[in-house]
């Protein structure tokens, strides 16, 4: 049953026109329940599922989109802006030994940062908070599930 399919959001902009695009797709699988996928990647804009998340989606017009929520998994998600772009690589390579994995999108210069349930959220953010207060970094904390 673990086909991968792509499920579409609608995004909406803020007054500064953020996000640059107007939806955006997630890998999902298949589940045994119809309509029902489990969010398969890491999402860039999106706000309201990020991996290990179960969803419903609906087709309309041959094109999967979110309807809600169905699942949440203990994953947390934080997306991270560049200001000095040489550092990507080491911020990459020290969330990956916290046990977070990342995204990249080299277009938007943003790294879309899933933190699982056994990792601790409170050393991740002090970490990225410690590269913020130096001018190398920002950061949003879209989704949260840690205690």
């Amino acid at each position: 049953m673990n086909d991968l399919v792509k499920i579409f959001f609608h995004l909406k902009q803020d007054e500064d026109g953020y996000p640059e695009v107007s939806a955006e797709s997630v890998w999902a699988k298949s589940t045994e329940t119809a309509d029902e996928y489990i969010v398969d990647n890491i999402p860039f804009f999106i706000r309201e599922a990020t991996i290990g998340d179960t969803l419903k989606a609906l087709k309309e017009e041959g094109v999967l989109w979110f309807d809600s929520l169905r699942h949440r998994s203990g994953n947390s998600l934080i997306r991270i802006v560049f200001f000095e772009k040489s550092l990507k690589e080491k911020i990459n390579e020290k969330l990956n030994a916290m046990g977070c994995s990342t995204e990249y999108s080299k277009d938007h210069s943003l790294l879309a940062v899933n933190i699982p349930a056994e990792v601790d959220l409170s050393d991740v953010r002090v970490y990225l908070q410690s590269e913020a207060d130096l001018g190398n970094i920002d950061f949003e904390e879209p989704i949260l599930r840690q205690p």
